[in-house]
């Protein structure tokens, strides 16, 4: 279904607007009906239904003005999100701690293949290969899931973390990088290992 609206829709929207602006609350269906020349109350209930479905009204049933707006959401807030960057981890503290956000950054969302819920900041270029560079800002999605392949967010001993290719077969966890020089990580079962999530994206030059 299109969310655009037809010009009868938008005079019905327009009116309904107005006269909540003015009194304070919603026309009744045979106001609008009124007001736009539809005598049949089936049409004009046809017409609000419709401008429900677009997102642009609520009804509210067995009221006589039950219809409520709805604000549109702003173009360019539909576009962006509000990530925060987490800063250095404390030993045994959560990964995405309140008090590690360093600040808030708006950020458009179709840079992220994944939504990210907090960026954090790449120390090294172990991942150079793979496009993920020294002081680049990587989203995480955060999931303690993951699979043989992907590029996750891990834990270590912690307090060290890491953005590294998951190699994952039977029993065998390794942690690769992609970057010459780089040794593959082997986490010692009886370190404190966890996936924090999945590589979403990336931001460069913040």
């Amino acid at each position: 279904m299109s969310l655009q609206l037809t010009s009868r829709q938008s005079n019905i929207l327009d009116f309904i607007r107005a006269r909540v602006e003015q009194g304070g609350q919603a026309p009744t269906l045979e106001e609008i009906g009124q007001a736009m020349g539809l005598p049949n109350v089936s049409a004009v209930l046809k017409h609000v239904r419709s401008l429900e479905a677009k997102g642009r009204l609520v009804i509210e049933p067995n009221r006589s003005r039950g219809i409520r707006l709805v604000t549109a959401p702003d173009p360019i807030d539909a576009d962006t999100m509000d990530l925060p960057l987490v800063g250095r981890i404390a030993a045994g503290e959560p990964l995405f701690s309140e008090s590690r956000i360093e600040r808030t950054l708006r950020v458009s969302r179709w840079l992220f293949r994944l939504k990210p819920d907090y960026l954090v900041r790449v120390i090294g270029d172990s991942m150079r290969d793979e496009g993920i560079l020294d002081q680049d800002l990587v989203g995480v999605h955060a999931t303690p899931v993951a699979r043989h392949g992907q590029v996750v967010a891990a834990r270590l001993g912690g307090d060290r973390f890491t953005i590294k290719r998951l190699y994952w077969k039977g029993d065998v966890i390794r942690l690769l990088p992609n970057s010459p020089g780089y040794r593959p990580i082997d986490p010692d079962p009886s370190d404190d290992f966890a996936i924090e999530g999945l590589f979403a994206g990336l931001l460069r030059g913040c």
